[in-house]
């Protein structure tokens, strides 16, 4: 009995973390994707942290997150972004080299890693 609740825990285990790494590859692409269509370079290279959920960002927040990302020069103009409102939102931050640059930045996402929502640098 000992023995199949431990076979049973380090087998949902395996299955938590084999989802996880799903989800970790979905976001990564969808943030290479966005950054392939809107960077103005294509000469860059990208590393993410771990995923990771927040309700704490406000339709405002994210508005002003559009607004600033407009703004940046690295970007092209016209980014569309996904509009639908959501309680909850995945991020994932990134360090991106450009040429010497350096940059730090965090991306929100739908949570079903379907659509970037916004982006800010840190």
């Amino acid at each position: 009995m000992y023995r199949s609740i431990k076979t049973a825990i380090a087998c949902m285990a395996a299955i938590i973390t084999l989802c996880s790494c799903d989800n970790q590859d979905k976001a990564e692409n969808l943030i290479k994707d966005f950054l392939d269509k809107n960077l103005q370079t294509s000469e860059y290279s990208v590393s993410f942290t771990e995923l990771d959920s927040t309700r704490h960002v406000t339709d405002s927040a994210i508005n002003a997150m559009r607004a600033n990302a407009a703004n940046n020069k690295l970007y092209k103009k016209g980014i569309t972004y996904d509009n639908k409102l959501h309680k909850q939102y995945i991020f994932i931050r990134t360090k991106m080299s450009i040429g010497k640059d350096t940059i730090n930045q965090t991306f929100y996402l739908d949570p079903e890693l379907t659509s970037i929502v916004s982006f800010k640098e840190n």
